[in-house]
């Protein structure tokens, strides 16, 4: 049934091919092509699992939100206002911890 198949049912006794054996071989090629592309294209599990745990909100995260973003904004806020009204040594105290608590968010919501 095979004998033939690539000579159009000519049988070349010379060269001493056997085309159970060339097909074999072939089909076993193709066999590990289309499993390394499949493989490939395959999402891999931990890169899935690794963007379901960034999706989370942890309780660092809350603890980041609510102590550097919200207290750091209203620190500074405060720390300008008070700058504004003449109150110098407070102004500027409050104006440096709300920018550093501001830049502490910005970089811990950059780098995580």
């Amino acid at each position: 049934m095979v004998r033939g198949l690539a000579t159009d049912s000519k049988r070349y006794k010379h060269i001493d091919r056997n085309d159970t054996k060339w097909l074999s071989k072939d089909l076993q090629d193709i066999k590990k092509t289309i499993e390394h592309y499949i493989d490939n294209i395959r999402p891999n599990e931990n890169k899935t699992e690794k963007k379901e745990d960034k999706e989370r909100i942890t309780l660092e995260r809350y603890f980041a939100i609510l102590v550097l973003g919200i207290f750091g904004s209203i620190t500074l806020v405060t720390g300008i206002f008070l700058l504004i009204r003449g109150v110098y040594f407070l102004g500027g105290s409050l104006s440096i911890f709300g920018a550093v608590f501001l830049l502490a968010f910005i970089l811990f919501e950059r780098f995580r």
